[in-house]
């Protein structure tokens, strides 16, 4: 897949696995990263984002394209997660069970809708008489 090492040189060593996970992180552990602009625009996105996983991590960096601080942000998260570090104190997730490639999108999704209420609550109904 060459298309996916041209978004970003960091991807080079990377499987879009790691990309997508990196991303989940991101979104869990940095969600201010995402201005309100931002999240409207991923939660309008993430339906047309394609299942497989090869092409879904390329359409998360390709969106990640037009958000020049939510990209750098990425970058600096994959490389905490999957870079060389000196102390690699980041093993996370490697005793976690891997994620089937159909998981990825709902679990990118949950998340979104997790770290981002506020986005998807206008969904719901509001009907509340109290």
């Amino acid at each position: 897949m060459l298309v996916l090492h041209l978004f970003d040189n960091n991807l080079m060593s990377l499987t879009p696995e790691q990309n997508i996970q990196a991303f989940i992180h991101l979104i869990k552990d940095q969600p201010s990263v995402f201005l309100a602009e931002n999240r409207v625009d991923l939660e309008q996105q993430i339906d047309t984002f394609p299942e497989e996983v090869a092409s879904l991590s390329d359409a998360i960096s390709t969106w990640c394209k037009k958000y020049p601080d939510i990209r750098k942000a990425l970058s600096k998260t994959r490389k905490s997660l999957f870079g060389v570090t000196s102390g690699g104190d980041r093993g996370q997730g490697e005793s976690n069970p891997k994620p089937k490639q159909e998981d990825y999108q709902t679990l990118l999704k949950n998340q979104i809708r997790e770290s981002f209420p506020e986005t998807t609550k206008e969904k719901k109904p509001s009907d509340s008489s109290k």
